[in-house]
């Protein structure tokens, strides 16, 4: 068989898979649109049985000896890539049982659904058992992977490969060091009036603001929808088919639009890779790049003074009985006021590294077996108390407030700061080739959208995080943009001296 008989069976093998994922995926979206609760069982079984169907065609042994004389060819970078990516896979996945596999797809699906149950009632003691399930099967399915890593570590590089515990550890107490004294400095001083955004802001009122927002990130129907769920969430199917959908909360509008726009971020990132890498390996970025690209959006552009200077007044018309005497200053300010609090995704820019580093330290016990799940909740609240100061008032603000552990994103919070840090170099290497606030305030969004597909978003996985970083700015990742970012944004927002 020729190499190019080869690459035709591997991407005719590719094409299978695309389709079984693609059918997945619009389940799981119609899952999190919040499908009917009395068909979970029946739609939990089909998808355990399709998700077993899957992995049998990837654990291919035909299919696995192809790559690897592939591997061994000298094939165009694409190719090169791809058989490397779907290689890695196979290594991961090929000695899991399948029924152990279809088994664990069973009880994650109990898990979705027993998690909104248990945080409509605020009850994490009704949620708890699964999850107790779920991390056992979880540990069991990795387990069977052939590595060198330990654990966690395997789950931690999954989501963003070359990152372990002791080097986010490292991350996390570079954070610490310089972040700690600049929050007790900021809690110190005189507080910002955040009384505007503490007001009713009826949802309905929302949605048309929204559609404003989404008509000025050039958001376009032909190839994007946003709808609602309990949890935010973005789901590419294909560069030209991407689903996103956002929260609106009464008491709490300006977080409506940011959770928006960070979305958006991510949907932009799938749109902009090339369409032929849709479906593949070629496709699935790491999860710091998709954080990169959704924190970018919300914190470099959505929080800034000249975002709302655009769209200030007309969320004022919107809403004039709550804005219409509260200055676009008094407004920008409150919506960037920093205070320790209990949700994560209501969190300021300078607080919320330490809610990620508290699911961090977490979920790191949970998979050393240092801490039970039956502890979790109590851990949780402690923890709270200890870095931020806060008391948690019940579970669905606390343990229950997060969807990642329930649908099994075991790995992925972490990937919210280094995003968070990605997105500032990013930033920083923007705003040296593009006047930001100019195009912010002419309308030209997509300018900025264009930057970084050019530079980030069309390469898709051809390259990891650490290459893409030096691609696009210059140089090494360097967590003090990030850390000089937040010092420079609080200092100047409070008058520090």
């Amino acid at each position: 068989m020729t190499n190019e008989d080869k690459l035709r069976k591997f991407h005719d093998w590719l094409e299978r898979i695309a389709a079984y994922q693609m059918a997945l995926t619009i389940i799981g979206i119609d899952k999190t649109a919040k499908a009917p609760s009395q068909g979970a069982e029946y739609r939990n079984q089909k998808t355990a049985l399709l998700s077993g169907d899957l992995m049998k065609i990837r654990n291919d042994p035909e299919m696995y000896e192809l790559m690897e004389e592939l591997s061994q060819e000298e094939l165009d970078p694409e190719n090169s890539r791809l058989v490397q990516l779907e290689l890695e896979s196979a290594r991961r996945n090929r000695s899991v049982p399948n029924e152990d596999y279809v088994e664990y797809q069973k009880i994650l699906g109990e898990s979705e659904e027993a998690w909104l149950k248990a945080k409509a009632a605020k009850d994490y003691g009704m949620y708890e058992p699964y999850l107790k399930r779920l991390l056992e099967s979880y540990k069991h399915i990795v387990s069977f992977e052939d590595s060198s890593l330990d654990l966690y570590d395997r789950i931690l590089d999954r989501n963003q490969k070359g990152w372990t515990a002791a080097r986010y550890d490292a991350l996390f107490e570079q954070i610490r060091d310089r972040l700690t004294p600049l929050i007790r400095r900021v809690s110190e001083a005189e507080p910002v009036d955040t009384s505007c955004l503490n007001q009713r802001f009826p949802a309905d009122d929302q949605r048309r603001f929204m559609q404003r927002i989404l008509n000025y990130i050039h958001f376009d129907p032909d190839w994007g929808k946003m709808s609602e769920s309990e949890h935010p969430v973005t789901t590419g199917i294909c560069w030209g088919d991407i689903r996103f959908t956002t929260k609106y909360r009464e008491y709490n509008t300006a977080m409506a639009v940011l959770s928006t726009i960070h979305e958006s971020g991510h949907a932009y990132y799938t749109h902009g890779m090339n369409p032929k890498y849709s479906g593949t390996a070629l496709a699935h970025v790491s999860a710091g790049m998709q954080e990169s690209q959704s924190r970018f959006c919300e914190n470099h552009l959505g929080r800034t003074k000249t975002f709302w200077e655009v769209h200030y007044s007309a969320l004022q018309e919107i809403f004039p009985s709550q804005l219409s005497n509260v200055s676009l200053d008094t407004f920008w300010r409150a919506l960037n006021e920093s205070h320790p609090g209990e949700v994560r995704m209501d969190a300021d820019e300078l607080t919320y590294p330490l809610h990620i580093m508290i699911r961090y330290e977490l979920e790191k016990d949970l998979f050393s077996g240092k801490l039970d799940t039956a502890d979790l909740s109590a851990a949780w609240n402690e923890k709270y108390r200890a870095y931020l100061g806060v008391e948690v008032t019940d579970d669905e603000k606390g343990v229950l407030q997060d969807m990642h552990w329930p649908y099994a994103l075991f790995g992925y919070f972490p990937t919210y700061t280094l995003g968070s840090a990605f997105a500032a170099q990013f930033n920083h290497a923007v705003r040296q080739n593009l006047d930001v606030d100019a195009l912010l305030r002419e309308n030209r969004y997509t300018e900025i959208m264009d930057w970084l597909k050019a530079h980030i978003h069309t390469y898709g996985n051809m390259h990891e995080a650490d290459e893409l970083i030096r691609m696009a700015t210059g140089e090494d990742f360097n967590v003090s943009y990030y850390l000089d970012y937040l010092e420079e944004k609080y200092t100047n927002l409070y008058n520090l001296k």
